[in-house]
């Protein structure tokens, strides 16, 4: 390319290799805290399936295409962008930059989106979910089994 060994190219590349160490421990840190963070989500939802993800590539896998779609359409009234895949599976992928401030703010709006679901439902649903969520454990949960390498 026309600038590709060039001195700007070569600068900005040597100081990319300078930064790599520190983002990539931002990275790994601040996706440990993510996945943990929609881990409590799951404890917490009986929607949720599945939680999985590597660094800041993380995903939670609903129990309906109607929640996954409602959860992405609330969020973005929220200003947060996340993707559905799989019809059931919400992804999210962060830039690097993200701070804890930011993954805060989606998990309480993925929460409220979440329990929205629940209010919505009439009083007999949620005495009968309630008391299914109470005999729950996370070891009984029926979880999907991983078909895919990515979230």
């Amino acid at each position: 390319t026309t600038f590709g060994g060039g001195p700007l190219a070569c600068a900005v590349a040597i100081e990319f290799l300078r930064e790599e160490q520190r983002l990539l421990k931002h990275v790994g840190a601040l996706g440990e805290y993510f996945h943990a963070a929609l881990r409590g989500l799951d404890r917490k939802h009986s929607s949720i399936q599945d939680v999985r993800g590597a660094g800041l590539m993380q995903a939670i896998e609903l129990d309906s295409a109607d929640l996954a779609k409602a959860v992405v359409k609330e969020l973005l009234e929220d200003g947060i962008i996340i993707n559905r895949t799989h019809e059931t599976v919400l992804r999210f992928l962060p830039p690097y930059i993200i701070q804890k401030k930011h993954v805060d703010q989606v998990i309480a709006a993925l929460d409220r989106a979440l329990g929205a679901k629940i209010g919505s439902t009439n009083t007999a649903q949620r005495a009968d979910e309630s008391e299914k969520n109470n005999k729950k454990s996370e070891s009984s949960r029926p979880r999907r089994e991983a078909k895919h390498a990515h979230a």
